[in-house]
């Protein structure tokens, strides 16, 4: 089983993420990506590392939007938040949610799912149902109030040109880095990008900012192959 976020290899998951994430990028790029998620769909030939390609494109445009939407909602929006889930989920889901959030004297839907003691009150089921309220939640609320959150979108773009420029100059490193650190580089970019792109992990840039250290100095003092 794969430890990433999103296993690229794995086309169902990679289309169910591209029409997850549609809503939040260009109307532009609707077309192409829906029409491959059809044809695989519909049993057609859809090339593995084009549909990754499409779905990176997407992960990287949406990020903007999915960082205001979840900074939102772990803010300002807590309460909203959790009154839209517990009102949406099933009664025995909400019932379950709301006797844990008394119980512990917590706040917000957040502080629930990662207490240490959920996973006890909750089950896999009705956390994947949790889940997929939040989702249709985001996506409602993007559709219905996108306007009141563009300071916050400009803040994710902010994040996003900080991500780039520091994944791009880990990439560079790697071309002329020995052969064990370039493995080495490439396998913790492909880390980086599923937490930060797919999953949406606000990674702290100073994380990225030792690791391009590390390795400048590693190019410094490695002898030449």
């Amino acid at each position: 089983m794969s430890d990433l976020f999103l296993d690229l290899r794995d086309k169902v998951a990679v289309a169910d993420f591209i029409m997850e994430n549609l809503v939040y990028v260009s109307s532009g790029d609707h077309g192409k990506a829906e029409g491959m998620v059809k044809d695989m769909h519909d049993g057609k030939k859809v090339h593995t590392d084009k549909l990754a390609e499409v779905a990176r494109k997407i992960a990287i445009e949406s990020l903007p939007a999915r960082y205001a939407l979840k900074y939102f909602f772990q803010n300002e929006g807590i309460k909203e938040e959790w009154e839209r889930v517990v009102k949406t989920v099933r009664p025995s889901t909400a019932h379950l949610l709301k006797r844990f959030r008394e119980a512990g004297k917590l706040e917000s839907l957040d502080q629930v799912l990662k207490h240490a003691e959920s996973d006890v009150a909750l089950h896999d089921d009705e956390r994947i149902e949790i889940n997929e309220v939040r989702k249709h939640l985001r996506e409602d609320y993007w559709k219905e109030h996108a306007k009141n959150l563009t300071q916050l979108v400009k803040d994710g773009q902010a994040h996003l040109v900080g991500y780039e420029h520091r994944l791009g100059k880990l990439r560079d490193l790697a071309i002329v880095l020995p052969r064990n650190l370039q493995d080495e580089v490439f396998s913790k970019l492909t880390h980086y990008e599923d937490r930060i792109y797919f999953e949406g992990e606000l990674v702290p840039l100073e994380i990225l900012d030792e690791e391009i250290k590390y390795y400048v100095d590693q190019k410094e003092i490695s002898p030449m192959e």
